[in-house]
């Protein structure tokens, strides 16, 4: 293992920098196939501070230091979206067949209410009945108004019913190619890219240090083993196609990620070969006291402080694990699409 550590300048300067970092050592490993280029564990923080100095009546060339605490903004679901995406990529496909069986008799019930609707109306144009045929697709004729309810449940229909459906035929396309050729790669990746506006003081209520955070998550997979059909079908996995039959499982699925978790339990703890996973935040922001009124110092001219900070943590392992997930905050659960969704089922329901 090697230990670096670089400091220059100090809290009371204009310029200071701290660079810690620790690795594993060894380029190449032997593996029963062979020597093979080695991952190894590394850590990297690297901070810099530019100030300027303030006046006031105290304080006469002061610089101000605050302690800073950037937080990652990769979180458990974070992680297990990552793990997600990086499980449909080793599949090659998103289709799920035993949750597609288990929802058959929905799927088959209105496909057939959509054929005979259609059906239907095309009958009643050829005999002229338009006001039947406009009700088939429950459009009511003037000078009755179109029910806000049936409204939400056409919505719904298509949002639940169709889009998934033709997901799923397009998934399955998918499966098919897959399972019927020979692997083309034994190495996929995911990665997954937060950011926002953060505030990075330790003690804000004195001093803010605002700025903008960037948080990255990236899995490298390399595989020893081919998964086969029923896992890769999902047909292995039955507290998935429980979680998706209970009703609105999705609205919970909205703030808490319960059918991801479930799905990723049950794939990957089996995954063979080995992992790579890379974590990274960086940002930077500038800073300013709070008022007088707030801090009790009234500056003549106030000091500023700029930060850029770089954090990197990188971990090798022969398996992953699978966190708790935890609840997602409003702007994560309330899309604009989610929110059109639930309006269309308040309505239907109330």
């Amino acid at each position: 293992m090697t230990t670096r550590i670089v400091s220059s300048g100090a809290p009371n300067s204009p310029s200071q920098r701290s660079i810690v970092a620790v690795g594993i050592d060894g380029k190449y490993e032997s593996t029963p196939t062979g020597e093979r280029l080695k991952w190894n564990d590394y850590s990297l923080i690297d901070q810099r501070w530019n100030r300027t100095a303030g006046s006031s009546p105290q304080y006469i060339g002061a610089y101000w230091f605050d302690a800073v605490l950037p937080v990652s903004l990769i979180d458990n679901n974070v992680i297990l979206q990552a793990q997600s995406q990086l499980l449909e990529n080793v599949r090659g496909h998103d289709f799920n067949l035993g949750t597609f069986a288990a929802q058959g008799g929905q799927t088959v019930s209105m496909v057939t209410s959509a054929i005979g609707a259609v059906g239907g109306a095309i009958l009643d144009l050829k005999k002229g009945r338009f006001e039947s045929a406009a009700r088939r697709f429950g459009v009511a004729p003037r000078p009755s108004r179109l029910s806000q309810k049936d409204v939400a449940g056409r919505w719904l229909e298509l949002q639940y019913g169709w889009l998934p459906l033709l997901s799923d035929v397009h998934e399955a396309t998918k499966a098919y190619e897959v399972l019927t050729s020979s692997p083309r790669r034994t190495r996929v990746s995911a990665q997954i890219t937060k950011s926002q506006i953060s505030e990075m003081s330790v003690s804000p209520t004195l001093f803010s240090l605002k700025g903008n955070q960037r948080s990255s998550i990236r899995i490298i997979y390399e595989m020893t083993e081919v998964m086969d059909a029923p896992r890769s079908l999902g047909l292995t996995d039955p507290l998935t196609v429980a979680w998706e039959l209970i009703p609105y499982s999705f609205v919970a699925d909205w703030f808490i990620p319960i059918g991801t978790y479930l799905e990723n339990l049950n794939q990957i703890p089996q995954l063979s070969g080995r992992f790579l996973t890379t974590i990274v935040n960086k940002g930077t922001g500038s800073s300013a006291p709070r008022p007088f009124s707030e801090t009790g110092v009234i500056w003549t001219n106030p000091p500023i402080c700029s930060y850029t900070f770089f954090h990197m943590d990188r971990d090798a392992s022969t398996s992953l694990s699978v966190p708790t997930p935890t609840f997602n905050s409003l702007a994560d659960a309330m899309s604009p699409k989610r929110i059109w969704n639930s309006l269309a089922l308040l309505v239907q329901k109330l």
